[in-house]
């Protein structure tokens, strides 16, 4: 795949996870669902960009956020809406009364199945009040 090609697909995509095949190859996951898969050939590296793969669902479930993951949700839009700014994990830990751990296991939860998005910096850490809801799913 052509690199600069390759470059405009997954600019500004939040990685998820990573996973190795028995053969070597790299499959990186990301929140949007999409995935590179980067194997080596005999002419050095490939690499081949599948879009939006849908995840298997589980008979008698959906894909549905909780009703807790809703509230943060809300809670996102709304402080949004009135300071102009995605809130930090210390605001969503004092209106939620929980510990920092607890905000950012559900802030990770959440770009995992793909309601909000964070911007990343050079090392792969989240930027600050990056956070933007993608999906009104509640």
């Amino acid at each position: 795949m052509d690199t600069k090609k390759l470059t405009k697909l997954v600019s500004g995509l939040s990685i998820s996870h990573v996973t190795t095949s028995d053969d070597g190859a790299i499959a990186i996951h990301f929140t949007n669902r999409s995935t590179l898969l980067v194997s080596r050939d005999t002419k050095g590296l490939a690499a081949a960009f599948r879009e939006q793969d849908t995840p298997p669902v589980a008979s008698g479930t959906t894909n549905r956020p909780t009703r807790r993951q809703c509230e943060y949700l809300e809670f996102i839009r709304k402080y949004m809406a009135r300071f102009g700014v995605a809130p930090a994990e210390s605001d969503m830990q004092r209106h939620f009364m929980v510990s920092a751990p607890s905000v950012n296991q559900m802030i990770k939860g959440l770009e995992r199945r793909g309601y909000i998005t964070r911007r990343r910096d050079f090392t792969g850490h989240a930027v600050p009040r990056s956070i933007r809801v993608v999906a009104d799913p509640c």
